[in-house]
């Protein structure tokens, strides 16, 4: 299924992917394919070259006309987002989720992908696709501001895959200030579109997924004050730049590697519960990354074949302002059978200010 469909002639994004691949070089890949390694990582700042001549990413034309992976808008033309001189960067690439996003951005046929990781990087170790072509910064640092404005130079989008952790930090200055850090170097470097991961639940503290997660040091309560900073920042940002926040449902491992769109279902409001793998969260958060309707959109992002329920007791679907959560009540049957490809997914989203996507929160612990 087509991960990403591409948007009206209208968008600045057009349906034109990669160029043609290289055949005879292609032929003998595909006839013996090797193990894919990671390219070794650099200290420091490592941009994209603008013309490696022959590369990994030139055969992927080949893997897409199998019709085994599927690619975003535009990713190859030059000067847009995800191009080798406008990459989207990775920060806490790391992590899970983080490194699912990395590869689902190269699967796609990215031309343009930094990684960013706080310590010394590990490696992807196995994948479906090579990545040697991603480059690799390490030192980059949420919670240190300095680490953060040289990474993001020339990048077109930045996606935020990191927390807490008891190496990275507490999740006040990760989820955060990191948050709020990462988003001000967007501005100061022009980064067209920053996407936020977060959490559901985050808007809900009388609700159970709230209670449970908060007790790791106040990560709900940091989380959701770190989502409102990066509000405030876009408030006084050119506003050319723009934000996603993706607020994952609860968070579990895949053993399947296959992702797609046509899994996802997408709500407004933080009223509803469900799961949603991994690997879903990535495409969805890179898929917010070329989606126009995303922007300035605050999402909630579930497994639409696992259960979805309400929030908590005494929430229910009525009263609550946002996409699908409208002065009526809806029914969720119709929500997931009209929600059909990306375009449909990501259609009618309603902007936080048109509505107060933190619930009317107040801080437990205010940083």
């Amino acid at each position: 299924p087509l991960l990403v469909a591409a948007p009206p002639a209208a968008s600045a994004f057009a349906p034109s992917m990669l160029p043609s691949p290289r055949a005879s070089a292609a032929s003998a890949l595909f006839a013996s394919p090797s193990s894919p390694t990671a390219r070794a990582p650099l200290a420091g700042l490592c941009m994209q070259q603008q013309d490696r001549g022959f590369s990994r990413r030139d055969l992927l034309g080949g893997v897409l006309a199998t019709g085994l992976l599927s690619p975003l808008p535009a990713l190859a033309e030059k000067g847009k987002v995800g191009s080798s001189n406008r990459p989207v960067v990775v920060v806490g690439a790391n992590g899970k989720t983080g490194r699912l996003c990395a590869i689902s951005l190269v699967a796609k046929g990215g031309y343009g992908v930094r990684a960013c990781v706080r310590g010394s990087f590990p490696g992807w170790g196995n994948t479906d696709v090579a990545m040697d072509d991603v480059d690799i910064i390490e030192g980059v640092d949420v919670t240190k501001y300095e680490t953060l404005v040289p990474a993001l130079k020339d990048a077109g989008a930045v996606i935020f895959a990191s927390s807490a952790s008891s190496k990275g930090g507490n999740a006040m200055n990760v989820d955060c200030i990191g948050a709020e850090n990462v988003a001000k170097a967007c501005v100061e470097n022009g980064v067209d579109r920053f996407v936020l991961i977060s959490s559901l639940a985050v808007t809900r503290p009388d609700s159970l997924g709230y209670k449970f997660t908060n007790v790791l040091g106040n990560i709900m309560d940091y989380k959701e004050q770190g989502e409102e900073r990066v509000r405030e920042v876009y408030k006084k940002a050119d506003p050319s730049l723009s934000y996603t926040i993706v607020r994952p449902g609860g968070l579990k491992d895949s053993k399947s590697a296959e992702y797609s769109l046509s899994d996802a279902l997408l709500m407004q409001g933080d009223v509803a519960s469900g799961e949603i793998t991994r690997g879903l969260t990535a495409e969805v958060a890179v898929a917010s990354v070329f989606m126009d309707s995303a922007k300035g959109a605050t999402i909630e992002a579930f497994d639409k074949k696992g259960k979805v329920s309400t929030l908590q007791k005494g929430l229910d679907e009525a009263g609550v302002s946002g996409k699908h959560t409208t002065d009526e009540a809806y029914d969720y049957g119709l929500t997931v059978g009209t929600q059909k490809g990306a375009l449909s997914l990501f259609s009618g989203l309603k902007k936080d200010t048109e509505y107060d996507a933190t619930n009317g929160y107040k801080p437990k612990k205010k940083v």
